[in-house]
């Protein structure tokens, strides 16, 4: 139940910042980017979100919550998500960093976490692997672009420098494979990362940064060609002997 209030609660939150002063969590906080995915890249919230619900409701019918580790990252994950839209609210770069901090913690906790747990039945597996995953990709990626408009909100590198943003996208895309390798390329996790891959080369392209759309292409294209590796190694895997 704890799980389904903290979902419920995190889509709700929004509403408390249309209303309030500063930016819209979809819009972010801080100084725009070159590596800021473009504006209808955070739709995806929107399935996140519902996906968060529907998930949490089908584990509460079915009463298989699957393991405690995974649901208090859940929990944390999704009220730290709530927070971190009131923080975004305010316009402060450095307390949504800290969020997204928290959040990135939680979400790796739960995606290591569900892609080794067998739940019952097999629909609310797939279900809640696919949940964890798109959410967890997704604040990995969120989580690199908060730190660098901390970063720049502190004074400690410049917006409009193309370098340092070139190495934050490769640590991330590195970040996004190792831990798509580490979750056993759960597919969800992947996808996510790839609508940032796309999102930011979107951006990249309409302010002419080539380096930037190469990088993106890059990533994305190494994210599906290791999920797909790591899930035709997995289909043809001996059965076991009974």
């Amino acid at each position: 139940m704890a799980v389904l209030v903290a979902a419920v609660l995190q889509t709700v939150t929004p509403v408390v910042t249309i209303a309030g002063p500063g930016s819209s969590p979809g819009e972010g906080s801080g100084p725009e980017l070159l590596i800021t995915p473009v504006g209808w890249a955070f739709s995806i919230w929107g399935v996140i979100y519902t996906l968060a619900i529907v998930q949490a409701v089908a584990a509460l019918v079915t009463r298989s919550h699957g393991s405690p580790r995974r649901q208090t990252a859940q929990l944390a994950l999704y009220l730290g998500g709530a927070v971190w839209i009131l923080l975004a609210g305010i316009d402060s770069s450095l307390a949504t960093a800290a969020a997204l901090t928290v959040m990135f913690g939680a979400a790796v906790v739960a995606v290591l976490t569900v892609a080794r747990e067998e739940i019952d039945p097999s629909w609310l597996r797939r279900l809640t692997r696919a949940a964890v995953g798109l959410y967890a990709g997704w604040v990995t990626a969120a989580f690199f672009l908060n730190v660098s408009t901390a970063l720049v909100d502190a004074g400690v590198v410049d917006a409009d420098d193309l370098a340092w943003q070139v190495v934050v996208l490769a640590v991330a895309v590195v970040t996004l494979l190792v831990l798509a390798v580490a979750a056993r390329g759960l597919a969800a996790y992947a996808l996510a990362g790839v609508w940032a891959m796309i999102g930011i080369a979107v951006t990249a392209r309409d302010n002419g940064d080539d380096t930037i759309v190469a990088a993106t292409f890059v990533g994305a294209v190494l994210l599906v060609v290791v999920t797909t590796v790591i899930d035709l190694r997995r289909r043809r895997a001996p059965l076991p002997v009974l």
